[in-house]
């Protein structure tokens, strides 16, 4: 299952009491903050969650699987999660503890 923003939008809607539209802006303003700060170079940090940086990759060459023609890829930044220990080990146990009820 996937969860989109439009089903967080109303989960934390009916979780706070707050309007669809109230929560959508806070959440579109959530997420422009945290591009706005890696595109500004900074790291942005969500202690308990995990934190948000860029991670530069050097330009290299790679192979087209389709056509087998060697095409350069620009030197480039992306984006990277890495979530926190605690965030990690919940979601792995609960995960773990769901397969082993499925055996």
């Amino acid at each position: 299952m996937t969860v989109t923003k439009a089903d967080l939008v109303n989960l934390l809607s009916d979780s706070t009491g707050m309007s669809k539209a109230e929560v959508d802006e806070v959440v579109n303003g959530f997420l422009y903050r945290i591009i706005e700060s890696l595109e500004r170079g900074d790291r942005v940090e969500i202690r308990g969650f995990g934190s948000f940086f860029a991670r530069e990759r050097d330009n290299r060459l790679v192979k087209n699987p389709r056509t087998k023609e060697i095409v350069s890829v620009d030197r480039r930044f992306v984006p990277v999660f890495r979530p926190a220990k605690h965030f990690r080990e919940t979601v792995n146990q609960q995960r773990l503890k769901e397969s082993s009820g499925d055996s």
